[in-house]
């Protein structure tokens, strides 16, 4: 814990110098104006820094008024400078290159440099507001329709609802776990998976927050398993507080889901990364098998896509991830493609289907600009004998 504020507030007051040093050198202020801008832009970076920190040391069921202004204000600001820092580099690179294959004057250079600098603080506004507005909209419904040779009759339209990333926490209360499982009783499926990262608190924290979560119904149940976020929460808390809720939780183990007499498996998995925690944490989709019947359509949860692997080598069928966000926000739903093998919506690897929700709700920064939340319908057919 004491190494995180270390690190974080290293890079935020490295983050406050370089977006304050950029537009100060842009811009020509009076020294009256520059003092102004630093204090604000101060303030700001405090937010950032604050917001986190005080949700971690004095975690509290019901935040007042300020509290819950700077949780909003330093995240919002963490999405905002965010987006700034990179378009920063992006200027600076640029004009450099520029400057040092054409013969641009001084003054032509400063003129360039302001003008990237509006440019900036624009693109930045625009991305941190706009998102604001998608992020907290309702999620889109995107149907899916996977086909299996050997899907049984009587599976042919079953209809499993996904959602992932939810992030009840710092800016995502009860009010909008409401909304999601309204949506989500309306689309009436026969069952609901929820692949991780619901929370970002503790028990104590949201258990007010997600009652909303105990009119979520389905046939055939509910299922969850948990994302990295839950293992820095309490996991073993978390994981008996859905089972109260009649949720069943899958740990490197499977169920058997019978409709008129015939059956499909679907079995869950510690999170991917779990392992750098304990060697008890260890995600072993082979492991979720153990005394399975390997003759049936066989799904997994994997909180992260890149489980697919080890799920294609056991045998899956298809594999239900989330963690990406897809980047969640400009310039990020670019950049995720560098880290992640896949980022959403449906994909193949060898003889394994994969489907990554890109978020039901959002991380941190209160933004989903050009990456709208999603509640995913997927629907398993019979392959045709003519197909």
């Amino acid at each position: 814990m004491k190494t995180f504020l270390i690190v974080f507030s290293l890079l935020a007051s490295v983050l406050c110098f370089i977006i304050g040093r950029y537009y100060t050198s842009s811009f020509a202020l009076s020294p009256n104006t520059t003092r102004v801008f630093w204090v604000m832009h101060i303030m700001a970076t405090l937010t950032i820094l604050i917001a986190p920190i005080v949700y971690r040391l004095y975690p509290t069921k019901d935040p007042g008024y300020f509290y819950n202004s700077i949780q909003w204000m330093g995240y919002f600001f963490m999405g905002l400078y965010s987006v700034m820092i990179i378009i920063i580099l992006i200027n600076d690179s640029s004009l450099s290159l520029f400057s040092r294959f054409s013969e641009v004057s001084h003054e032509r250079r400063i003129f360039l440099k302001s003008l990237l600098a509006f440019a900036s603080l624009s693109v930045s506004g625009v991305v941190a507001g706009v998102g604001f507005f998608d992020a907290r909209k309702k999620p889109d419904i995107k149907s899916v329709s996977i086909e299996f040779d050997h899907l049984p009759e009587s599976f042919h339209g079953f209809r499993i609802l996904q959602m992932s990333d939810v992030h009840v926490g710092q800016t995502i209360r009860g009010d909008f776990v409401e909304l999601i499982v309204e949506e989500s009783n309306k689309l009436k499926p026969d069952l609901v998976v929820l692949t991780g990262d619901l929370v970002d608190g503790t028990t104590e924290q949201l258990k007010n927050e997600l009652l909303a979560f105990d009119k979520l119904i389905a046939p055939s149940g509910v299922l969850m398993i948990p994302g990295n976020h839950e293992y820095y929460w309490g996991l073993e808390e978390w994981l008996a507080f859905w089972e109260d809720k009649g949720f069943k939780t899958l740990i490197n183990e499977h169920i058997l889901i019978e409709k008129n007499s015939e059956r499909i498996l679907v079995a869950g998995v510690h999170d991917y990364s779990a392992q750098r925690l304990s060697n008890q944490t260890i995600s072993s989709p082979k492991d979720s098998l153990k005394n399975a019947p390997m003759d049936l359509v066989k799904i997994l949860l994997a909180h992260q896509p890149r489980s697919v692997y080890s799920a294609s080598k056991a045998g899956f069928d298809l594999q239900l991830s989330g963690h990406t966000h897809s980047g969640q926000y400009f310039p990020y739903n670019f950049l995720i493609y560098l880290f992640q093998p896949f980022v959403k919506g449906l994909h193949r690897f060898e003889k394994t289907w994969i489907y990554v929700n890109q978020g039901t709700g959002y991380w941190g920064p209160p933004t989903r600009f050009g990456v709208p939340p999603e509640i995913t319908v997927i629907e398993l057919k019979k392959k045709s004998a003519s197909a």
